[in-house]
């Protein structure tokens, strides 16, 4: 497996970390040129070889003629060359002949086992990750690129030189200045008067350095800091620059010597939505679903409900559920049909947790371990499924797994079915049929409800429900928007003061949808229109994307991103992942998922709904998403996750190198331990991508292995 590239971890923390993972070598260009082992081995970078190294981390992939003459003007041509040459050779000689730079015909381009500091930044800056940059700085000793090195006698690199140096400290300044406004915004005091005070020991001459400084002492009482700070910005204006302090230092500095009171507290959280918009407690216009509910349940039948998103498939059927006994709920997430078998192992992962006393036969657990590695015996390797006996004992134990872990349960609701992988599909679909085969005995079975959205179940699924339903196996009970009095009836349950006088409005403009009914109320109330007229103003009817992105609009940014990296890593999410790839602190990330609970975005590690998941997947920009999803797979890739979920973050992160060889690592492992057909769908994109790539020699190869798994996959089970 290829060293892990650097992507996404500031914050001291994060640092160590990402250098526990990084396995290669660092190019130190900020500061005291070197180069960083992975043993802590340190090497001195002479100007040139330093400055090559910083060309290539700002500038990427470069044509060699023009480096060379850039790096030697007054040399021949011939000699130049020779140069060149002989400083690539120091360089592998100096980390134990790793090729830190690779060199074609005509390009030079930075290997796979260098990272440079200042590309690092450069990225970060990019993105405006400002703690990135600023912890990029930090590790170069705080001070700028290739200090000490001049280059007098090479014209045109001095003027490249000026000019990177002149982007760095505008990246630089501009990340101080967010970072301040920030943790000021925020009321730590404390962290923008360090961050202010590095800037001023890097910048004395920085009126905008000075006065954050000046004004972040008085924030903190010491009214007798502030004004020495003044006198010295002043003394070192007028003696390095002949200035005085602009106007706006000086009326800050006014109002430092009267004790006018100058802090503003922090921005109050806003307050939380009623728990009712988020669930109303009357279930209304439902009462004909529930009867064929009650019918179907009487009939021993699965239950499926359908309709629009937002139609209340899910409530409804929870609500029925607790009517009937102990029931359970389990879930297909957005993201799931890219990774085989994810909905299926997070369903026995989440049932098996929640009843450790279920003891599975030895020979279900060997069978399991091959979508849950944690439950394999290290000592005895998992045989491979060669043949259909093979794979029916595989399909076998899941049956066996699912009757075990439902066994004392009435109802199994399951949601999002819509989201599904095909391989779970398969395997639940096998187990269904085992459940109902025993409904002639006397095996108690549980009653499942499935619930998916109107036309977007795919092929696989569909055929199967269009089954059940022919054989008098099940029903589909199909949601439809609520009437003009239904919506009277939800409005009336909420108890919440002044939204009946909006009834008439509300349905004309929802057209009865649930979803779209609380949404808008969340609006009303998030904007104080709740006891006002109808605004004349709303994004067209029908739509409740553009409202939930108003409401994302007032979320602070860190809370923001946050529910944006939740959204990328759908139903691998979880919040310990969070401080890491976003760069913050735990506490702050605390923060943040509260504020999302607050806003109901999130409840606990869920979005509240799918349609805010979408919402918020649809307002990332592209290079934002990329960016997130880099780091995602930066830390999910030191977390040890599995092959084909790292295959997925990095391809979505656009590093296709990145995720070939976990995907091909992954069809090879699946090759080996699962039925076929999911081999042969990794081989299978694992060969497009390398054709893209032009690698034509490997995606022949996947393909002949993508045409074995095939023909293996072809037989009956």
């Amino acid at each position: 497996m290829p060293a892990p590239r650097p992507g996404g971890e500031t914050g001291e923390r994060g640092r160590r970390r990402t250098e526990v993972a990084w396995t290669g070598w660092t190019a130190r260009v900020l500061g005291l040129a070197q180069l960083e082992g992975p043993e802590g081995q340190r090497v001195r970078l002479e100007r040139r070889a330093a400055t090559l190294l910083a060309y290539l981390g700002l500038e990427g992939p470069s044509p060699k003629l023009s480096l060379t003459n850039l790096l030697w003007p007054d040399s021949p041509p011939t000699t130049a060359r020779n140069n060149m040459r002989q400083l690539l050779r120091r360089l592998r000689l100096a980390c134990g002949g790793l090729e830190l730079v690779r060199a074609g015909a005509e390009r030079l381009e930075p290997g796979p086992e260098l990272r440079v500091d200042v590309a690092d930044l450069k990225s970060a800056a990019m993105t405006h990750a400002h703690a990135r940059v600023l912890e990029a700085l930090h590790a170069g000793a705080g001070v700028g690129l290739l200090s000490g090195f001049d280059f007098d006698d090479c014209p045109e690199l001095a003027r490249w030189l000026d000019g990177a140096r002149t982007a760095v400290e505008g990246w630089v300044r501009q990340a101080r200045e967010a970072e301040i406004e920030r943790h000021t915004a925020q009321g730590d005091w404390s962290t923008a008067l360090a961050q202010a005070q590095a800037w001023v020991q890097h910048e004395p001459e920085s009126e905008q350095a000075g006065r954050h400084l000046i004004r972040l002492h008085y924030l903190q009482g010491d009214r007798g800091a502030a004004l020495a700070a003044f006198e010295r910005l002043r003394s070192v204006l007028s003696r390095e620059l002949d200035v005085t302090p602009m106007p706006d230092t000086l009326a800050l500095v006014r109002h430092i010597e009267k004790g006018t009171q100058l802090p503003r507290p922090p921005a109050a959280s806003p307050s939380p939505l009623p728990l009712s918009v988020l669930r109303p407690p009357v279930l209304a216009g439902r009462e004909a679903a529930w009867r064929q509910l009650e019918e179907g349940w009487k009939a021993g039948q699965v239950l499926f409900i359908t309709g629009e998103p937002g139609t209340g498939k899910s409530r409804l059927a929870e609500e029925f559920a607790a009517t009937r006994g102990r029931w359970v709920r389990m879930e297909g997430r957005p993201g799931d049909q890219d990774i085989p078998f994810a909905s299926q192992a997070r369903a026995l992962r989440t049932r098996m947790a929640a009843q450790p006393e279920v003891k599975m036969p030895d020979w279900v657990r060997t069978e399991l371990s091959r979508i849950l590695p944690e439950l394999g015996a290290s000592s005895n390797p998992i045989p491979p499924l060669v043949s259909e006996a093979d794979e029916l004992r595989f399909y076998d134990a899941h049956a066996e797994a699912i009757r075990l872990l439902h066994e004392h349960e009435d109802v199994v609701v399951v949601d999002d079915v819509q989201y599904w992988d095909k391989a779970s599909a398969k395997i639940f679909t096998y187990a269904l049929a085992r459940v109902l085969d025993s409904r002639a005995g006397t095996t108690r079975r549980p009653c499942f409800i499935d619930c998916y959205r109107r036309g977007e179940l795919p092929p696989y699924s569909e055929a199967n429900v269009r089954h059940l339903v022919d054989a008098g196996l099940a029903r589909v009970i199909d949601l439809g928007p609520l009437s003009p009095e239904e919506v009277r009836q939800l409005l009336a349950g909420l108890d919440l003061p002044g939204a009946e006088l909006h009834a008439e409005a509300l349905a004309r403009y929802t057209g009865g949808n649930p979803l779209y009914i609380t949404e808008t109320l969340k609006h009303l109330l998030e904007t104080g229109s709740l006891h006002k007229d109808w605004p004349h103003r709303l994004p067209p009817p029908g739509r409740v994307g553009p409202l939930i992105q108003r409401r994302l609009e007032h979320l602070s940014p860190l809370a923001l991103q946050t529910a944006q990296l939740a959204a990328l890593a759908g139903s691998h999410f979880r919040p310990a992942l969070a401080p890491d790839a976003l760069e913050v602190t735990t506490t702050a990330i605390h923060a943040a998922l509260a504020e999302l609970e607050a806003a109901q975005v999130l409840v606990g590690e869920r979005f509240s709904h799918d349609l805010v998941l979408e919402a918020v997947r649809a307002g990332i920009p592209p290079a934002a998403a990329r960016v997130l999803s880099g780091r995602l797979a930066t830390v999910l890739e030191r977390d040890g996750a599995p092959a084909i979920l790292l295959a997925h973050h990095w391809m979505e992160a656009g590093s296709v190198d990145r995720a070939l060889p976990y995907l091909l690592a992954s069809a090879h492992a699946d090759e080996q331990v699962l039925p076929p057909e999911q081999a042969a769908d990794h081989y299978a994109r694992a060969a497009a991508l390398m054709d893209t790539a032009g690698r034509p020699g490997e995606a022949a190869r996947a393909r002949i292995a993508e045409a074995r798994c095939r023909t293996r996959s072809q037989r009956p089970t």
